[in-house]
């Protein structure tokens, strides 16, 4: 493709949309590609749109449906807010196999974007019509590819986070997960070690949040310098920004 068009719809003054409108809108930039905010017409050709989508049917069917058939190859990706949780259950299916709740934004999906947008292959080059058995086997095709060219990194895994000790299923989740992504993982046992270089993680559901904040708090002190990321089932937006002030690199949910 030529220079890409991307166009950008939704409330993004919404808070819990500012860090992925960050992100993307400064990749846009980085890359030199133009983007709209918002445009009051939809004639112009585009290559790539990405909703913020407040609540189920914002953008209404007629809207999507005229888009669509101006853009039939531009792929549609929708960030889904709070008030969408569950919605394709109760609502309705997306005009495409694209989305992610906006509570599970990593800088995986800005990854897939620069791809696409820079004419590699990436989530967006599968057809429209892809279902999500085939969005996971894509997802784990290009883990697993990830794994093999990347140097393996180690990771510490907090088998104790807070006053209690984490489940030890949702540790051996983790430790998979990090070997897909090319991660060497350990497990910290009982005690942390007198230093470490490299990413840590935790999961942060079996303690109260004050908790879970001091631990924070008091790991950050000893690691400044290390990736920490910290699982919890759904976060919500105000327990994200409360464990990322306390100095957690990420707050992630367990689920998609």
């Amino acid at each position: 493709m030529s220079t890409p068009i991307v166009i950008i719809k939704g409330r993004i003054v919404r808070k819990e949309f500012q860090e992925p409108l960050r992100q993307c809108t400064e990749l846009l930039e980085s890359l030199g590609i133009d983007y709209r905010i918002n445009p009051t017409s939809d004639g112009e050709p585009i290559d790539f749109a990405l909703f913020f989508q407040s609540y189920p049917h914002e953008f209404l069917r007629d809207e999507l449906s005229q888009l669509r058939r101006a853009n039939p190859f531009a792929p549609f990706y929708f960030v889904l807010g709070a008030c969408c949780e569950g919605m394709l259950r109760t609502a309705g299916l997306l005009d495409s196999p694209f989305y992610r709740y906006v509570h599970a934004w990593q800088t995986w999906e800005i990854e897939q974007i620069r791809l696409f947008l820079t004419e590699q292959p990436s989530l967006f080059s599968l057809p429209m019509t892809a279902g999500d058995d085939e969005i996971a086997l894509w997802i784990d095709k290009d883990s697993r590819r990830y794994s093999e060219n990347v140097c393996r990194l180690p990771s510490l895994i907090l088998t104790r986070f807070g006053p209690f000790g984490n489940d030890s299923a949702m540790n051996r989740l983790i430790a998979e997960e990090q070997r897909r992504q090319g991660f060497d993982p350990l497990f910290s046992d009982k005690l942390l070690p007198e230093a470490f270089s490299g990413t840590i993680l935790a999961d942060a559901d079996y303690s109260p949040r004050e908790k879970i904040l001091d631990s924070i708090q008091s790991l950050r002190c000893r690691f400044a310098d290390n990736d920490f990321t910290v699982y919890v089932d759904s976060p919500r937006i105000d327990e994200k920004e409360a464990y990322t002030q306390a100095g957690a690199t990420r707050v992630l949910p367990k689920i998609r």
